[in-house]
């Protein structure tokens, strides 16, 4: 009589659970087998909720910023083009969450490279699948914190969101607490939430269980992934022109909590 064999071990869902409740055991196991797929459907499932979410509220803000755009234009030829590229941006907006998978790949690869460069630099023992598919999986968390934060505004409305000075002041971030109406400031302080936090000690450990860095080198790697970004979002931020009448502009930045 012959007995079953044990169930096989999803190695990819595993180390998805263990990066929330086990990172230490989880990065140990995402050193020994690369894996990614569960990590990557997880987070595109959760970014896609969240964008589905917050749609209202940004497609209100799209509507405000770009109005006071077109009434900044002094050329009627020009402005009548402004609105009628505007109508189109709008009318495919509702779509815009069919990327959100692609965002999830850009955000992690360039974590990914960020983190590879300081494997190299510091004389890490990684390499680039590992980094990778670890990498991955602490989107989840990331991912999560988009998820929560959309839902908050969700349930603040539309109605109350009239620039995105109102959309920092409702979000998780830092910028809700510390907000300037300097669009270049609040954009980096935007980075800095309650689950990026998460994301950079689970980095650091990260650098520490798969590419054996020791902890000072380990968190300026971490800290990298978590700044460089936001320095550069926020250099390449724009404040538009002031509405007709003196109102302050709503300014333009990503509408992500």
């Amino acid at each position: 009589m012959t007995t079953a064999p044990p169930p096989q071990e999803n190695a990819g869902l595993t180390s998805l659970v263990e990066t929330i409740v086990a990172p230490a055991s989880a990065f140990d196991r995402l050193a020994e087998k690369q894996t990614w797929g569960w990590a990557f459907i997880a987070s595109s499932l959760l970014t896609i909720v969240a964008a589905l979410a917050s749609a209202p509220v940004n497609r209100h803000l799209a509507k405000l910023i770009t109005a006071q755009r077109i009434a900044a234009i002094s050329n009627p030829r020009q402005a009548a083009a402004a609105r009628s590229a505007a109508a189109i941006s709008l009318k495919f907006a509702p779509f815009g969450w069919v990327f959100s998978p692609i965002g999830i790949l850009v955000v992690v690869l360039i974590a990914t490279v960020i983190l590879v460069i300081f494997n190299a630099v510091l004389g890490g023992k990684a390499n680039f699948k590992q980094i990778w598919c670890a990498a991955m999986n602490v989107s989840v968390v990331f991912s999560l914190g988009v998820l929560i934060g959309s839902i908050l505004l969700a349930l603040r409305g539309p109605d109350a969101i009239a620039s995105v000075t109102d959309l920092y002041r409702n979000s998780l971030s830092l910028a809700a607490v510390f907000p300037r109406e300097n669009i270049k400031f609040d954009e980096f302080l935007l980075a800095i939430t309650p689950f990026s936090l998460w994301g950079l000690w689970l980095n650091s450990m990260l650098m520490q269980r798969i590419a054996r860095l020791e902890a000072p080198k380990a968190w300026a790697a971490a800290l990298a992934v978590l700044i460089l970004p936001a320095l550069l979002t926020a250099g390449l931020a724009v404040q538009p022109p002031a509405a007709p009448g003196g109102t302050p502009p709503a300014t333009s930045a990503s509408a992500t909590p």
